[in-house]
């Protein structure tokens, strides 16, 4: 302890004589690194994926610190779990900006979660990068300060529609998880899927943490529908799929690419057997992306992983990276105001975020294509120009069958 007091006293000293004789310190000895807050799931609902955002977060800020930082500054990434819950969200929100002094914050997997920060870091004027998916995320007026790097729920269920009709299912029924994310794309899949000709024959809610599934998997499979869309993350798809094997169902599953395909959870969860021929739909980088293999190289996995969430996140720090260096700042408004400049430019696309900090430093024109997708920004912060990976589960494995835009 008595170390660091003198620590901190000599450098308080060298500050003064410094400037007292008219030297600059180095900008790094006087500000310290740039602190981006990761708030993610690591309990809750939502905790299959906190490691995955958590991981990628760290693989992101070490690209970014191994080409020399930003501002002559390095990153420093500050974690904090969500528990996938508002309440715990907003507190620890808090504490990242109040505390911590965070000067963006990522990750943000649950849309109740994003929902309830969101006000504060607009009043705190912290940029807020998202991967919840409900529409009213980006609604309002967000100053620039609040990015969806996930597809929004409207997109999403239009995708899902596409997929069903593509596959020639013509009955079908929804199972639908109560939660903002979930009943947003719910409207949309409906319209799409009816519109081309398809028919919903039941549409049953259910809550988080139920104890079973049972009544509502006998009242979904009423009518046998050739196909279910099961509206929900991986535990509760999980004991769904569960339920619907014990009742005898052969039709078509269909569920989000985030709860069926990412990680190899859902897998683990009910088995190869189980889980042969459940379809998932998700927006993924499904053609080449160099973003996307550094990311998956850094996190030492194989080409062809599936880590949606994961990528994600990995935009979300280049991008903020990017920006605080075009925008010379680390103040909020300033830094969210150039997201658009760096992925909706003319110039030369590029992957690799080391190379498009020399780009930006080099005045280069380029755009930044994403690890997990090679997406457009519209003006309220949703992405565009986002193409969805259909895939089907075989032997436990997930399958590109269609590319659907």
């Amino acid at each position: 302890m008595n170390m660091l007091k003198v620590s901190r006293r000599a450098l308080i000293g060298a500050t003064l004589l410094a400037s007292l004789a008219g030297i600059s310190l180095p900008a790094v000895a006087q500000e310290g690194p740039i602190k981006i807050g990761l708030l993610a799931p690591f309990s809750g609902s939502g905790g299959p994926y906190g490691k995955e955002e958590e991981e990628a977060a760290r693989a992101a800020v070490a690209v970014i610190n191994d080409a020399g930082g930003v501002l002559g500054r390095k990153l420093e990434l500050v974690v904090a779990d969500d528990e996938t819950q508002p309440t715990a969200g907003v507190a620890a929100a808090r504490k990242l900006i109040d505390v911590d002094k965070v000067v963006s914050i990522a990750g943000v997997w649950s849309s109740a979660v994003a929902l309830a920060v969101k006000p504060i870091a607009i009043e705190k004027g912290v940029v807020l990068t998202t991967n919840g998916s409900a529409d009213e995320i980006t609604q309002g007026d967000n100053k620039n300060l609040v990015w969806r790097f996930q597809t929004n729920g409207k997109d999403w269920g239009d995708a899902f529609g596409k997929a069903f009709l593509k596959d020639g299912v013509k009955t079908a029924s929804v199972l639908v998880l109560q939660t903002p994310f979930t009943l947003s794309t719910i409207g949309p899949f409906k319209d799409t899927f009816t519109a081309g000709g398809g028919k919903i024959l039941r549409e049953i809610p259910f809550n988080p943490g139920q104890p079973s599934y049972r009544v509502e998997v006998d009242k979904i499979l009423e009518g046998d529908p050739e196909a279910i869309f099961v509206a929900a993350y991986v535990n509760e798809l999980s004991a769904v799929v569960k339920e619907a094997y014990r009742n005898g169902y052969e039709g078509k599953i269909y569920a989000y690419g985030n709860a069926a395909g990412s990680n190899g959870q859902f897998v683990a969860n009910v088995g190869k057997e189980l889980a042969e021929g459940v379809h998932h739909t998700q927006h993924v980088p499904v053609e080449n992306s160099e973003a996307y293999a550094l990311y998956l190289n850094r996190i030492n996995k194989p080409e062809g992983t599936v880590m949606s969430f994961g990528a994600q996140v990995f935009d979300q720090i280049v991008l903020t990276a990017l920006a605080i260096e075009k925008a010379g700042s680390t103040e909020g408004a300033k830094v969210g105001a150039v997201f658009p400049e760096l992925v909706n430019g003319e110039g030369t696309s590029i992957g690799d975020p080391v190379k498009a900090l020399e780009a930006l430093r080099a005045g280069t024109p380029f755009r930044y294509s994403g690890a997990a997708s090679d997406f457009r920004f519209e003006a309220n912060g949703d992405q565009s120009n986002l193409a969805y990976g259909h895939f089907i589960i075989k032997d436990g494995e997930s399958q590109l069958i269609d590319v659907i835009r």
